[in-house]
């Protein structure tokens, strides 16, 4: 689909589903074209004189180029807008929705520096905020200490310059440049409302005393305080600004901006950090993706015989066929039926198990999160959370993945031949930070539930009485 964007007649929105391998014929430059190749949002192909070849490459974003808009939106049900503030955070440095004034059809530019300019001005309205900054500097007077290794060693038998170190209480500290490298960038964004452009160039001039953070350099750290409390919202976002979004200034002007970023990566971290807030503490906590071994090392003769339980087992392994001692040589299996490498070094089949809930050492169930919205994708997964649950003996796991409509619901899949269910689980993005992290929370909930529960594990005798059941099934059916 290609559109005028409503900012400029002469300029063009091209929009793809992630997932689409046609692509679309654009005119561009050659440097045009390299901008675009570098942002790694599309592949660009050469078709002809200053004619390309566009195609997704798997990520998702936004990119201005030339007057060229090239956006790729996620399949997952939600606009870049919503992306760009909701998943790209941690479970403990959560972004305020009601901050942030942005709908679903806003141009995520001007989105993000509407929303900026308005927390800037919000925490610059009572003063800037100043710290104490350690300087390293050559000076020809004492201030703070000299040190000593560095004077003998730039400067042997010199008395001036002194190499001193002293605390400056200035405007000069990472909160204040982190803003200020936001605003100063957004402000050259192109279709800019002239109202916001302006609140963005005065946030600039506002924090002129703090240096700005050049592209790619490093971002510095900050930490929230009670002296940064009022500046913390406008913080947060202009950090992820700093860090997601880059824009290339030529002549007072943006010759590119691109906001890039990978969406499987980001569901799995919203997931993963959502679930060890609520999870760890109170004797449980979330492993984060543990290998299991799914094989014992060794076979055990008189495993499959087992008939009447565990007593039958016991007597077998003791009648000097040296079953019960291969099996204390080679292989440990717990209560939870989880198996262990025997002590000899060999080959053995590993499990990914996803994000492991384990109370009291004992797992109780595992959560894998994944992106890909195709259901026939997801059936890599149930194999792989079917293995899982058999190496950790746990008889329920969740599949959590991003809903393709709203209202979906949690669907269980009961594995056939086995007590193994397995709980395709959707978090609907589309309806805000809120409503995903209470899903989340839901799903949490009750994963404590499976955890208060009486341990339901595989025992050898559920599994022959269940493999006798099929059996006769099958006689009765010939």
């Amino acid at each position: 689909m290609i559109s005028a964007s409503a900012g400029s007649a002469a300029s063009e929105t091209i929009e793809f589903d992630e997932f689409d391998r046609r692509g679309r014929l654009v005119t561009l430059s050659w440097e045009g074209a390299q901008h675009l190749s570098q942002t790694g949002l599309v592949e660009v192909l050469p078709a002809g004189r200053d004619t390309w070849r566009l195609i997704p490459s798997g990520s998702v974003g936004s990119v201005r180029v030339e007057g060229l808009s090239v956006r790729v939106l996620p399949a997952a049900n939600l606009g870049l807008t919503q992306l760009f503030f909701l998943l790209d955070h941690a479970a403990d440095n959560a972004f305020l929705p009601s901050a942030v004034q942005a709908r679903d059809d806003d141009e995520l530019w001007v989105s993000v520096a509407e929303s900026m300019a308005a927390l800037a001005h919000q925490a610059l309205s009572s003063g800037l905020l100043r710290g104490y900054r350690r300087v390293d500097e050559a000076l020809t007077t004492v201030r703070g200490r000299i040190r000593l290794g560095d004077q003998i060693r730039r400067h042997p038998g010199m008395t001036i310059p002194l190499e001193v170190t002293y605390s400056e209480f200035t405007p000069d500290i990472a909160e204040n440049r982190i803003l200020r490298t936001a605003a100063h960038r957004l402000q050259f964004l192109p279709d800019l409302p002239d109202a916001t452009r302006r609140r963005l160039a005065m946030v600039d001039a506002r924090l002129a005393d703090a240096s700005l953070i050049g592209q790619g350099a490093p971002v510095p750290s900050w930490t929230p305080t009670r002296l940064n409390a009022r500046f913390q919202n406008a913080l947060t976002l202009a950090d992820r600004i700093v860090r997601r979004i880059s824009v290339e200034v030529e002549d007072g002007h943006a010759a590119s901006a691109a906001f890039v970023t990978e969406m499987p990566a980001l569901f799995e971290r919203f997931v993963e950090a959502e679930l060890t807030a609520a999870l760890d503490g109170c004797g449980g906590r979330l492993l984060q993706n543990p290998v299991v071994n799914l094989d014992s090392g060794v076979e055990e003769s008189g495993a499959g015989e087992t008939g009447a339980g565990e007593s039958g087992a016991g007597e077998r392994g003791a009648a000097g066929n040296g079953a019960g001692e291969g099996h204390a040589d080679g292989a440990t299996r717990s209560r939870s039926g989880r198996h262990s490498a025997p002590a000899t070094e060999g080959d053995h089949i590993s499990v990914r198990t996803g994000l492991v809930y384990e109370v009291d050492g004992e797992p109780v169930t595992t959560f894998v999160p994944t992106y890909p919205t195709d259901r026939r994708a997801r059936a890599a997964e149930h194999y792989r959370l079917l293995a899982a649950c058999t190496a950790l003996g746990v008889d329920r796991a969740y599949l959590v993945y991003p809903a393709q409509r709203r209202n979906d619901a949690p669907q269980p899949r009961r594995i056939v031949h086995t007590d193994i269910s397995i709980v395709e689980y959707p978090v609907d993005l589309s309806m805000g930070p809120a409503e995903a992290r209470r899903t989340i929370v839901e799903l949490s909930e009750q994963a404590r539930e499976l955890a208060a529960q009486p341990p339901a594990r595989h025992r050898t005798a559920a599994r022959h009485h269940t493999a006798r059941h099929h059996t006769e099934g099958r006689r009765h059916a010939r």
